[in-house]
């Protein structure tokens, strides 16, 4: 899946300190970058976590965490004014919440939830607002279980939208590994993540959750597949595409074709 997938990671204030060139170096190609929340408040880390992913060369985008107890222009604004003067390429509406007390979710004991109607009218309404205000590509952030159990609603528009979706086939704990460890024993044990019912396909996979601390990192960081390439990343947000490197394979066969004569010449001997 590394090696089919464009692997990416996503980012708050959450991880303060972030070695944007050590992921660069080991594979990874874009990066979803927290902007706002409800309508209350704004990630302070959002416009350096940006700049230095892009730096790093990364295609980034933004997301804004959707609380359905607040007004859909109130969250638009916030969201308006944390982007005010910042570059990105796509942005996404994270809907996970479905508690409407935090005290309550800060305790893990949740007994007031917001209705499963409400929960899902919000997120479709920001989700158009979004398009309509900032005039680029938007993503709808969660999970199957979270769709079937809160917010049924949502399939009847869901399949509509580009999906990044959360699924982590691992079980429960942080562990520190290396890039090399990560990629040699710590593939997904699935091959895609559970898609909400009537959806039929995905753009993002949020595989990891917060379990891998990688070399350099001071807390664990969320990682991501593209559903594509590189190249698939960058014709779906409609930009130039960089050039492909070839596997070992491909490259002999470039140079049979480009060199008939050699085949001739192995026949030969």
């Amino acid at each position: 899946m590394f090696d089919r997938y464009c692997l990416g990671v996503d980012v708050s204030s959450w991880q303060a300190t972030v070695h944007w060139e050590k992921l660069y170096e080991n594979g990874v190609r874009f990066a979803i970058i927290k902007a706002s929340q409800g309508s209350y408040r704004q990630d302070p880390l959002c416009p350096s976590h940006l700049k230095a992913a892009q730096a790093a060369g990364m295609l980034c985008g933004v997301y804004h965490w959707m609380d359905p107890g607040c007004a859909v222009n109130a969250q638009i604004s916030n969201l308006e004014h944390r982007l005010k003067g910042l570059d990105y390429a796509f942005l996404a509406l994270d809907v996970e919440q479905y508690w409407s007390d935090w005290g309550e979710w800060q305790k893990g004991s949740i007994s007031k939830r917001y209705p499963g109607k409400l929960i899902s009218d919000c997120a479709q309404a920001c989700a158009d607002a979004m398009q309509a205000k900032f005039q680029k590509p938007v993503l709808i952030y969660t999970r199957a279980s979270f769709v079937k159990e809160y917010a049924p609603q949502m399939a009847e528009w869901l399949p509509n939208w580009d999906l990044w979706l959360a699924h982590y086939p691992y079980r429960p704990g942080r562990i520190h590994l290396s890039w090399e460890q990560l990629k040699k024993h710590y593939v997904p044990g699935i091959p895609a993540p559970a898609v909400p019912e009537g959806s039929k396909n995905w753009r993002f996979w949020q595989f990891s959750g917060d379990k891998f601390i990688l070399p350099g990192e001071q807390s664990a960081l969320d990682l991501n597949f593209y559903h594509g390439s590189l190249q698939d990343l960058q014709a779906w947000l409609g930009q130039p595409q960089t050039p492909r490197s070839l596997s070992l394979e491909e490259k002999l066969d470039a140079l049979w074709q480009a060199h008939p004569e050699i085949w001739q010449e192995v026949e030969n001997v």
